[in-house]
C-alpha cells in the first residue's frame, strides 16, 4: 500500500495528566497520547501502546493494554 505508514508498537509507562494520557518510554522520551481512554487499572502501569505517529511527540492511539 503506498502511502500507508505502519503502525508504531511502544512500550512504556501510561501517566494520566489534567489535559490527557502520556506515555514515558525508558529512553526519556514522552509521548502524548491521542484517543487514549481512561482505564484505571492500567495508569502508572507499564503499557504497549500501538499507534501512528501525528507529530514527534503525539501518537493516534489504536490499541493499548498491559505489557
Amino acid at each position: 500500500m503506498i502511502g500507508t505508514v505502519a503502525p508504531l508498537r511502544l512500550r512504556g509507562r501510561l501517566r494520566r495528566t489534567e489535559r490527557g494520557f502520556l506515555l514515558d518510554m525508558e529512553d526519556g522520551h514522552v509521548w502524548r497520547l491521542n484517543g487514549a481512554q481512561d482505564f484505571p487499572p492500567l495508569v502508572d502501569a507499564v503499557v504497549v501502546v500501538e499507534g501512528r505517529k501525528a507529530s514527534p511527540s503525539l501518537l493516534d492511539v489504536l490499541w493499548l493494554g498491559p505489557a
